[in-house]
């Protein structure tokens, strides 16, 4: 009896050795333990299919494919591979590799979760991605910040780029220091650096322009090469493609497309021309007053900074010409065709002066540098009143000069008169002289007379 359970455990030891194969099948409703006296530290349930451990699952730093790895299926799924001490975390199916190379300096605190988060990465260190695909394609960048679908998926070697969002930066390769907040924000940079987009397809057409910073969903959108731009609002600078432009409120600047230093605040406030240059706008046509603690603007005016300085010909004369009118506004705009036919006129009537009488005055006098209208746009034209300003001083000096010219006049009239006037008193203080000889020579003449009788 002892020969044979010999023999039977002979040849199950037999098979292991020569098999390698342990078939353990657990029958209907049946678990399988691995404990001590007390404890069940590994459990299988055959109803679930449920493994539950009772205690730390210890593996050792990702060296290789075959080492610290946690597979799904075929495909790596959690690892901490890197080149050097392993101080890298990825989580998600074929997140990071196991071909970095460079030693710890170069592909260390690198952080993947996300299906093929960090897939491509060589030598990139201090990369945190969050989300398919996201920093798919990069190598040698660093620094750089990917959270959501696709954001930073063409990055390769650019650095320091942080985008947050559905497909953010997706087309970035090897641009720095681009921050993308929103879906689709900076969907299209390639080589731009420095931009700043924050809100869904803020920035979103832009390729190699760089310094942009865009807040407010669609602001800069169709922005491609420019640079300096600055736009805060919904829509706020949407068709812009120029440099230096600067917008703030939901619309504002919305109408500039190669328009340069540029600068519209307010809703809707927009420059005279999609084309125009170097002006500022403060709200739509709608507003109706400016309000400030002061009354005028300051301006450059150092005479180190002007030529040609002379006295200006244009005064009382030019400004004779000029038409101050009472009218009230109907704007063109106000009409759904653009036409304007009373119905919507304002009541209260407004003083100023008509654009196209201020061009007449200044074309007339061959005045047109007076800039008195603005004809960027033809079909909307604007009058510069306060460049009159020069002019009236002018008119006033000359009407000072015509007054003090009469006065000298009349002064002078005056002492030709009083000079008349002494002459005439001194003529009459003789005559009296001359009269009262006569008086008393006719008195004397009758006392003679009288005593000669």
């Amino acid at each position: 009896m002892k020969i044979l359970k010999l023999f039977f455990l002979f040849i199950c030891i037999t098979s292991v050795i020569y098999s390698q194969n342990i078939t353990n099948t657990l029958g209907t409703g049946g678990v399988f333990y691995i404990k001590d006296a007390t404890t069940n530290f590994f459990t299988l349930t055959q109803s679930t299919g449920l493994l539950s451990l009772n205690n730390n699952l210890s593996l050792l730093n990702t060296t290789s494919s075959g080492v610290g790895v946690i597979n799904k299926g075929a495909d790596r799924f959690i690892h901490n591979f890197s080149s050097g001490d392993g101080k890298n975390t990825f989580v998600g199916i074929n997140s990071g590799n196991f071909t970095m190379s460079g030693g710890a300096a170069l592909t260390s605190y690198n952080t993947g979760i996300g299906h093929s988060a960090l897939t491509s990465l060589t030598s990139g260190y201090y990369n945190t991605a969050v989300g398919f695909s996201s920093l798919y394609s990069n190598t040698e960048g660093g620094g750089n910040t990917a959270s959501g679908y696709y954001s930073l998926f063409s990055n390769t070697t650019g650095t320091f780029n942080t985008a947050s969002g559905y497909h953010s930066l997706k087309a970035n390769t090897s641009a720095s220091n681009n921050t993308a907040s929103g879906s689709y924000s900076l969907f299209k940079n390639t080589s731009g650096y420095d931009n700043t987009a924050s809100g869904y397809s803020s920035l979103q057409t832009n390729t190699t322009g760089y310094n942009n910073t865009a807040s407010g969903s669609y602001s800069l959108y169709s922005n491609s090469t420019g640079n300096y731009n600055t736009a805060s609002g919904f829509y706020s600078l949407y068709n812009s493609t120029g440099n230096n432009n600067t917008a703030m409120g939901y619309l504002a600047g919305s109408s500039i497309t190669s328009g340069e230093k540029l600068t519209c605040i307010g809703y809707d406030a927009q420059p005279t021309s999609a084309t125009a240059t170097n002006q500022i706008t403060l709200g739509n046509s709608s507003v109706t007053s400016l309000r400030c603690a002061v009354t005028t603007i300051t301006a450059l005016s150092d005479a180190r900074d002007k030529k040609n300085i002379m006295d200006l010909n244009l005064g009382i004369e030019f400004l004779m010409q000029v038409k101050p009118r009472l009218f009230n506004w109907d704007k063109r705009e106000w009409y759904e065709k653009g036409i304007s036919d009373g119905s919507k006129m304002y009541k209260t009537p407004t003083a100023g002066f008509i654009a196209q009488e201020l061009d007449e005055v200044q074309t007339t006098a061959n005045s047109e540098w007076l800039k008195l209208v603005l004809k960027d746009n033809p079909k909307k034209l604007e009058a510069t009143p306060g460049n009159l300003l020069p002019i009236m001083v002018k008119a006033i000096q000359e009407l000072n000069k015509q007054k003090n010219e009469e006065i000298a006049s009349l002064k002078k009239e005056n002492t030709l008169l009083l000079q008349r006037l002494e002459s005439f008193e001194e003529v009459q203080k003789m005559i009296a002289v001359e009269l009262q000889k006569l008086r008393n020579e006719k008195s004397y003449s009758v006392i003679t007379i009288n005593k000669s009788e």
